[in-house]
């Protein structure tokens, strides 16, 4: 019994959150701003992380991070506290990301017999991107895996949510998400052995 009340409490009990949430809302400008520079400060690192290795590239990366600050700054007054600013910042993080991938998709579309060729040439081409030949085919790898599987497994692999969290962010089961992952893990293993035996 005082196991289930304990979980209960557990449940309805907010998270702890960043210092800085509540002066996002100040009407102190200044306050407001210090605020806004600690959030950049904690966030726009592996915000841009996350939407660049799904999008694939810096500019249309860097144009969907910018997007959700901007939604941040206009939504964080509807933030609901029960649940983690990082697993919220990543939604709206996903969901950037996804209109910059139906973007994309409107104005080209790759053969699958050459998207991981397609994929590691933009990333060569890239002056943003830094790494040496296997991490180009790690990321050439996850380029081409489908949306679901490639978010999930940038997620987990590269920004190492756990799998409670990246469920939530999006919308899916914890046991989907892992059975997600090992479908993604398998499949950019497959691509990077397939393309380092040519």
């Amino acid at each position: 019994m005082k196991e289930a009340s304990n979980c209960q409490m557990s449940q309805s009990s907010t998270y702890q959150q960043p210092s800085w949430l509540n002066a996002l809302n100040s009407r102190d400008r200044l306050e407001r701003e210090r605020a806004f520079h600690q959030l950049m400060d904690a966030w726009h690192k592996p915000i841009y992380t996350f939407i660049r290795a799904m999008v694939g590239n810096h500019e249309d990366a860097a144009d969907a991070t910018q997007d959700t600050f901007v939604q941040v700054m206009k939504s964080v007054h509807r933030f609901k506290k029960k649940a983690k600013f990082s697993t919220w910042l990543y939604s709206i993080a996903r969901n950037k990301a996804l209109d910059e991938l139906r973007r994309q998709k409107k104005r080209q579309h790759i053969p699958f017999n050459t998207e991981f060729d397609t994929a590691q040439n933009q990333l060569q081409s890239d002056p943003y991107f830094e790494g040496d030949e296997i991490e180009y085919r790690l990321h050439a790898a996850v380029a081409i895996l489908p949306t679901r599987q490639k978010e999930i497994f940038i997620l987990r692999y590269f920004e190492l949510i756990p799998f409670a969290e990246l469920a939530a962010v999006i919308g899916i089961s914890e046991g989907a998400a892992k059975a997600s992952f090992f479908h993604a893990k398998n499949k950019v293993t497959a691509h990077i052995k397939i393309n380092l035996d040519q």
